[in-house]
């Protein structure tokens, strides 16, 4: 139920013009689908999903918002409402421990019921499911995209979700037994660990997970999540004091500093390994893109010391970093989202949430002239874009979601191997299995010779794995992650771990997933396969029941609009959830104006995309843009390739 704390109150006519939408596109849905219309009828078809589920799948899981919570106090410098706090605190000012760290992951859909989460964790075994339905048996790429859209995907997710597990001997760990091609007596799995504030694991209507991150679209992959992390990191080792200018450390190399032993004690299990915000999972993919980001910060802060000479070291770090975020924000909405999912209605329907039709058609600064005349709501957010309207969470507060961070289970992205080339003649110069370039290894290409630019470039030329059934890399499936302060080495079949995880936190499986997006459920084995007779059998043999296939098995099975790169059922959860992510957020929304950003730094995020930022930092890779429309789209190869 909306909860009217949470929501703006919609006028008469908005509500008329919002049912009105819903009810069309409903009958129109019976005999055409969405992704089969043609033009504006398409962009207005999404419009009316959204607006169904904003009504129907944003439900409340957190307590008091008022009040501080345990772990994450109220930030209480007298700057705040114009930063954004380390724990994601006070984005809000009325709800200040909205979206803060150690706050509740939201739920876009309600359990069968409680009491059965978690009962059925290993039917069928998830171990059984990752050998025959998700294993790779042969790489299959995703011609229309390149490997950096890979990397991504995974330098976003960092930023917003990291459940909490129990700590090592903590609580009663997930004892899977050997099945497959798995050759332990039983792959051991690391609970989530239920909200320690609620009396009972699991509260009336839902699972109570909190998420260690802000929730915010706040890059703290990049800056953290503590003011000790950001001093860190922001720490010159050769001065002994805070970089000049609010700039992030990068050495004489151009590289993020590394993590180092303190004198005399032994190494620790992260020494060697690169310093960031949040580092887990490293690898050459992370290494490029948490440096090409720390780059771009500093290169704004350098700007406004000089554009913007009243503002303090202080001010010129929290201004950079909400600028270094909303282009961040930008990219991911106008550029990596319409790269993967390439249908004609998506681009412009994201365009539109950044900058509105109005600066879809002819440019943001238009967009901007005319916001003021329009009235707040749908009809401003259409034309004019999120981030010239005012702040709204749709009924309950803003939180990212179980579901959300299910359907970001992507990676059968990853390749097994990387080529990296020269990129001023396409030389080969290394060809790297995947753990050869991963953890602390991830600079290897770089001991072996090659350079940052040559890193980049071949991610721009490579090609990520296709997101479909029996395409999850190998490598992944064996995963041997740096071994923990007790030395302990932990193994995982992170196929199943995916799986697992979903049964665990409570999201419905795939047929009553769909059910609660108000689609259409698969009735049987043929559609689910797609007309694949082979792969129907194996489904059926595995699952019994068409109701008992997992989420993740049935959108990888699922057949894809044309040019998506992901299933529609997933896509569904993303139309509500990346407009939220802007549309509850002030420095998105109400507060996106010059008094927060400065001139500078709205000017800076109006003429700043991807390609701007790589080519801001390494121009010699012009060239390799030549023709291309997406800069996550395979690049144009140079040299001896051409």
């Amino acid at each position: 139920m909306s909860d009217s704390r949470y929501t703006k109150r919609k006028g008469f006519g908005e509500r008329i013009i919002d049912g009105a939408t819903v009810a069309i596109f409903r009958r129109i849905n019976r005999w055409v689908e969405w992704h089969r219309l043609p033009g504006l009828l398409g962009v207005a078809n999404l419009i009316s999903f959204r607006i169904e589920l904003r009504a129907h799948n944003l439900h409340d899981t957190d307590g008091d918002l008022t009040q501080p919570k345990k772990e994450c106090p109220f930030h209480p410098g007298p700057n705040t409402t114009k930063m954004r706090t380390t724990g994601g605190t006070q984005n809000d000012m009325r709800f200040p421990a909205m979206g803060c760290r150690h706050s509740r992951l939201g739920r876009n859909m309600l359990p069968l019921s409680p009491v059965q989460v978690g009962s059925d964790l290993l039917e069928p075994n998830p171990l059984l499911v990752s050998k025959e339905l998700l294993a790779r048996k042969e790489f299959v790429p995703a011609t229309s995209l390149n490997l950096l859209a890979a990397a991504w995907i995974q330098f976003q997710v960092h930023d917003w979700f990291n459940h909490e597990r129990e700590a090592p001997g903590g609580g009663d760990p997930i004892l899977v037994p050997r099945e497959g091609d798995w050759e332990s007596p039983t792959m051991l799995l690391r609970r989530t660990r239920p909200d320690p504030t609620n009396s009972d694991p699991l509260n009336a209507r839902f699972p109570a997970f909190r998420n260690d991150d802000p929730q915010w679209w706040d890059a703290s992959q990049i800056y953290g999540e503590t003011d000790e992390e950001i001093r860190a990191l922001r720490f010159d080792p050769d001065t002994g004091e805070l970089c000049r200018n609010g700039r992030l450390y990068i050495n004489a190399a151009g590289f993020l500093p590394v993590v180092t032993a303190e004198p005399g004690a032994p190494p620790a299990p992260l020494s060697g390994t690169t310093m960031s915000g949040f580092t887990d999972n490293w690898w050459l993919g992370l290494e490029i893109l948490h440096t090409l980001f720390a780059k771009e910060h500093n290169e704004i802060c350098d700007l406004l010391a000089t554009a913007e000479p009243h503002l303090g070291q202080q001010e010129i770090f929290e201004r950079a970093r909400l600028i270094n975020c909303a282009v961040m924000a930008k990219i991911h909405t106008v550029e990596w989202t319409p790269g993967i999912l390439a249908h004609p209605a998506i681009k412009t329907a994201l365009d539109a949430n950044w900058m509105g039709l109005v600066g879809h058609w002819f440019g943001e600064g238009l967009a901007r002239k005319i916001a003021g005349f329009l009235p707040d709501g749908v009809i401003k957010d259409v034309f004019t874009g999120v981030p010239l309207s005012e702040t709204d969470h749709h009924g309950a507060p803003y939180a990212l979601t179980e579901e959300f961070s299910s359907v970001y289970r992507l990676h059968p992205l990853i390749p097994d191997e990387v080529e990296i080339r020269n990129h001023r003649n396409g030389r080969v110069l290394g060809n790297y299995g995947m753990t050869e370039i991963a953890f602390g290894e991830a600079r290897r290409p770089f001991r072996d010779g090659a350079s940052m630019s040559d890193a980049i470039y071949s991610f721009g030329t490579s090609h990520p794995g296709a997101i479909t059934i029996n395409n999850y890399p190998g490598f992944l499936r064996a995963l041997e992650l740096p071994p923990d302060a007790e030395g302990a080495i932990e193994k995982l079949d992170l196929a199943a771990v995916d799986i697992l995880r979903d049964r665990e936190r409570g999201v419905p499986r795939y047929n009553e997933f769909r059910r609660q997006l108000r689609m259409k459920p698969i009735e049987s084995w043929d559609e689910l396969s797609g007309g694949r007779p082979a792969l129907a059998a194996k489904l059926q043999t595995i699952y019994g029941e068409l109701d008992k296939v997992d989420t993740m098995v049935g959108m990888f099975c699922e057949p894809l609009p044309k040019g998506f790169g992901f299933s529609d059922t997933a896509f569904r959860i993303f139309i509500l959830m990346a407009s939220r992510r802007l549309k509850s957020d002030r420095f998105f929304t109400t507060d996106y104006r010059e008094e927060i950003y400065t001139g500078t730094g709205l000017e800076w995020i109006r003429k700043t995309g991807m390609k701007e930022v790589i080519l801001r930092h390494h121009p010699e890779l012009a060239p390799a843009f030549e023709g291309v429309g997406n800069p996550f789209a395979p690049w144009k190869s140079s040299g001896s390739e051409s």
